[in-house]
C-alpha cells in the first residue's frame, strides 16, 4: 500500500506543472477516464490528448480518504480542489469534488489506473437543471 499511497501523493505537484507525460504513464494502455458530462476517454494516448486541453491550471490538491486492496487490483477514493481559468475567462474559477481511481497490479509488480472518474461537489448550474435534455 506505500506504493499506492505514493502514487496517490504525486498528483498533487504535476496537475498544476501540467506534467501529463508523467501522469499519464501511470495508466495502462488500456485504461479508461471517465470525465464528468463528457464522454469516457479510452487509452493512455487518448487520455494525455485530453488532459492537453485542460485550461491553465494555477492550483490544485489531492487527499486520499481511502484505498483498498487485494493484492492485484486496488481503489483511490481521494478528494480534490483545484483553480484553473477557462479560456476567455477574466477571472479564475475554483472548484472541489472527488475521485474513485481503480488500479490494477502488473507482471512486473507496478501499479497503473485502469479507470478513474472524478465529479465536483459544487451544485450544477441552474441552467442546467431547467434544461430538459440534462434533467432526463
Amino acid at each position: 500500500m506505500t506504493t499506492l499511497r505514493a502514487i496517490a501523493e504525486r498528483d498533487a505537484p504535476i496537475v498544476p506543472a501540467r506534467d501529463w507525460p508523467t501522469l499519464t504513464a501511470e495508466y495502462a494502455d488500456d485504461a479508461v477516464r471517465m470525465p464528468p458530462n463528457a464522454p469516457a476517454v479510452h487509452g493512455r494516448d487518448a487520455i494525455r490528448q485530453f488532459m492537453n486541453g485542460y485550461p491553465p491550471i494555477s492550483a490544485f490538491t489531492f487527499r486520499l480518504v481511502n484505498l483498498e486492496g487485494d493484492g492485484q487490483l486496488a481503489y483511490m477514493h481521494g478528494a480534490w480542489t483545484i483553480t484553473f481559468t477557462p479560456a476567455g475567462a477574466a477571472t479564475p474559477i475554483s472548484d472541489s469534488g472527488k475521485i474513485l481511481v481503480v488500479l490494477r497490479k502488473q507482471a512486473d509488480g507496478t501499479w497503473l489506473r485502469v479507470a478513474d472518474t472524478w465529479n465536483s461537489d459544487l451544485a450544477p448550474p441552474q441552467q442546467a437543471l431547467n434544461d430538459p435534455a440534462v434533467a432526463t
